[in-house]
Order: C-alpha cells, then structure tokens, then sequence
C-alpha cells in the first residue's frame, strides 16, 4: 500500500499560498517563484470543463511529490462576489466542492480524497472579513484542517502578539502553526524553521487516520525523512540562527529600557524624591538599603521589562512553529523561578529565553528541575555578557558607530602586519548604576511558587 496524502493548499490571496507552497517544497520541486507563477490561472470555460483531465477554475495546480500530492486551490474569494469572501461557506463543505471537482476532473481516485487542509492566514487579521473569520472557526469540524499563520510583514512585535491571540482564539492552538511565505518579510526574526512543524504535523495527521500497518506507517515515515533530509537541515539551522537573534535583541532590549529617561508628571517625581529620601533616611540608620522603596521610574521600567520578556517567549514559539499564549508566558516564569527585576534584567531575559527555547524543543522534555537548572546556569553566563541596548525603531543603533575603520582590513598589502588597528569603543556596558532592585513580578512567579510538571512535551496532538 502506498500511503500518500492529498493535501489541499487554500487561501484568500494567492500569493500567500503559493509563497508557502514554495517555502514548503524541498530546492528543485517545483519551479522557482515568480510573479506571473504566483497569479490565478485563467478561468476556465464552460467548453473546457473539469472534463478530459483539465484542471476547473477551483485549483490551479498539482504537485506530485514521492510523499505527497500537493493541490494549490485558487483564491476562495473567487467563489464570492464582487471579489469578497463568500458569505456562508464552512471549510468542511469547501473540502466537498474541491473533491468533488478532483474526482470530476479525475485527478482523484473514486475511494480518495483530501487528507489535510493547510488555510493560509495572513498577519492582517484586524481587516480580516467576517466571512472569513467564521470560515476559520468552521475548521473546529475539520479535523484534518491546518491553520497556517504566514506573516508577510510584522510592524510591530505587540502587533505580532495580537495576531497570535487572535488566530488562537478563532481556531485554537492545537491547529495553528506559525509558518512564512517564501517572501516573508518578517522584521524582527526568521520563523522560516516553523514550516518543519507544518510538515511533521501533516504527516501526523494523516498517518493516524490512515487505515495501514504499523509496518507501511513506517516506511511512509522513512520517506518522509529522506525526501526533506536536506530541507531539515537548512530548518534547523534557521532555528538555531532564529533563536540566538530573538534571544540577544531581547536581552539588548532589557538594556534599552533601562537606559530610557522616563517622563513622569511633577507631582509623581516629588513622590519618587520622598521614596528616595526614605532610602537615604534607611541607609543613614544603619539598614545599609536593605528595605528600598522603588520610584515612580523603576516601577515603570519593570512594567516593559516584564512585556519585553513576554513577547520574547512569544517569539521563540513561533520560531518552532507554535504559538503561545498568556499560560505559556506564566509557565516558563515559574520554571524559571522569576522575582526581580530590573536588577540584572538583561542576564535574566537571556536566562529567561534560554528556558523557553528549551521548553518549545520538540525532541526533549524537559523536567522541572531540568529547567530551573538551565535557568541558573544561563543566567550565571548571562552575567559575563554584553548585551548592548537595542532599539527597536533603530535595530543599527546598539552597533559601535564611533569605532575607527581597520584600514588593514581593506588593503593588506599597503600595511605592515603589526599596523595599529582602530579599536572598538570599549565602554559598551551598560551603568552599573541603573541596575537598581525594583517591584517583584507578580506573585504566581515569585520564588515561593512550586514548580508544576514538566508539561514540556509539545507533540502536537490532533483535535
């Protein structure tokens, strides 16, 4: 038996479907993207029909792979009027209207159909029609269905994170995936490493309802791996590439915000003033600053350091193709044993991080003890580092531009060896003094919170 799954690639732009079909194929598998590749095929007639092996207006082309047959289906709007989504129209019965043109046009055998559906969905949620939102919700009576989050552009990580809990409160988050089109132009990191999972869950999905033996499941999976061997490689080297830039921006970040002058009304900083005199008064009987009142302007600071570390765990889930949610964040800061900031905020962000790319690693699952050891022992690396401030509306700001140029570097051979290089500004670090203790995160992730269970393990599970 040569178990081969149909897979239906569906979308309300076709550029977003197709760019995902070729981010998605191993190099060579189908023709390089262009920009006339990218449109609709030409409606077809009624004298051209589905009939004698001729594609309907419904799909624009199929791609037979040795693992699996890859339909890309037109723009759904084109089923609408005047261009718009189609009012009505369940992804359950769209999966009928496709198979039944297939098996019509006899690109289907009589006893096959579609085993997964892949709904590309574009980060623009907030113009999203509500046509189309109730078409994503309708994927709840799919179970093969695939909600496919492909962000072209990212203005914003805090724009980022609302399509994130937008997408998982239509669909939930078992059947979302956070994967690019192949000209994602995503501005604060690579989530190309997120169309693994998108492959790895359809092959899951479609090995459980298939009617096989354990022996033919194997074999369809051992081809599976030979096919994208290579493609996996290149995944999970942008991954790691992902990952190491999510992490660092962020710890860089955590310096930014704490180097930020904080505007606050008069009246607040007469109240910063008196807590800090209080401090004085502390120090000057002898309590050293043990019982320090933190200011207006720290509390702040801890407020957006709090935020930068949320986004962060945001991020790192959709680098692996997985998206989070506000029990993911509180999770990773219990194993992370978080109390403190902004005292060391950038070491801890770093820790932080290093917990939640351990956490979303779907080949390990971590115990609790496991990961408030890699807590512990990234933050202990964490303080040896230098995170320079990053800015996020300035991402070349944190660079050394007052560093001379190495003229040795451009003309080796008008230079001695021993030629004096420009050095680099070495008062990179950040003040010492800003580093000042403030509010404790919120209780349930304070020190006194007992680890839960693992709870690590991130195989997706069909619904």
């Amino acid at each position: 038996m040569n178990l081969k799954p149909n897979v239906l690639i569906c979308c309300n732009s076709q550029f977003a479907s197709t760019d995902l079909l070729s981010e998605a194929m191993p190099a060579g598998t189908i023709p390089e993207n262009t920009e006339a590749d990218s449109l609709p095929s030409e409606p077809e007639t009624e004298e051209t029909g589905a009939s004698d092996g001729k594609l309907s207006p419904l799909i624009r082309r199929i791609i037979e792979t040795p693992v699996a047959n890859f339909i890309e289906a037109n723009e759904i709007t084109d089923l609408g009027e005047n261009g718009l989504f189609p009012e009505g129209l369940s992804m359950s019965d769209y999966e009928k209207k496709v198979e039944a043109e297939l098996l019509a046009g006899g690109f289907l055998p009589d006893d096959a159909g579609i085993d997964v559906i892949w709904y590309c969905a574009g980060n623009e949620l907030t113009f999203m029609s509500e046509s189309e939102r109730d078409f994503i919700r309708s994927a709840a009576g799919v179970p093969n269905a695939i909600i496919v989050l492909s962000p072209i552009i990212v203005l914003s990580r805090a724009d980022f994170r609302k399509g994130i809990d937008d997408l998982r409160g239509l669909a939930g988050s078992r059947r979302v995936v956070v994967a690019p089109s192949a000209s994602s132009g995503s501005n604060f990191m690579s989530m190309s490493s997120g169309t693994r999972r998108l492959i790895e869950l359809t092959k899951w999905k479609y090995l459980e309802k298939a009617d096989a033996s354990d022996e033919e499941k194997e074999t369809c999976e051992a081809a599976w791996n030979e096919f994208y061997g290579k493609r996996f490689e290149e995944w999970q080297e942008s991954l790691e590439e992902a990952l190491s830039s999510c992490i660092g921006q962020a710890a860089g970040r955590a310096n930014f915000i704490l180097n930020k002058p904080v505007a606050v009304p008069l009246t607040d900083l007469v109240e910063e003033g008196v807590e800090l005199l209080g401090e004085l008064v502390d120090i000057l009987h002898g309590s050293e600053g043990k019982e320090r009142r933190p200011g207006k302007r720290r509390v702040v600071h801890n407020a957006e350091l709090k935020e930068n570390i949320e986004l962060l765990i945001y991020e790192i889930a959709a680098c692996h193709g997985y998206v989070a949610g506000q029990n993911d964040v509180e999770t990773i800061l219990r194993h992370s044993k978080v109390s403190r900031l902004p005292a060391d905020a950038a070491a801890i962000t770093y820790a932080v991080g290093q917990v939640a790319k351990a956490v979303y690693d779907p080949q390990v699952d971590y115990d609790s003890k496991a990961l408030l050891r890699i807590f512990r022992e990234s933050m202990e690396e964490a303080v040896q580092m230098d995170f320079r401030p990053y800015d996020d509306a300035d991402p070349f700001a944190h660079l050394d531009v007052d560093s001379e140029l190495d003229e040795a570097d451009l003309d080796d051979a008008d230079e001695p060896e021993d030629a004096d290089a420009g050095e680099a500004d070495p008062d990179g670090e950040p003040d010492d003094g800003i580093h000042e203790p403030a509010d404790e995160l919120p209780d349930d992730c304070g020190e006194d919170c007992a680890p839960e269970s693992s709870g690590c393990e991130r195989k997706p599970a069909t619904d």
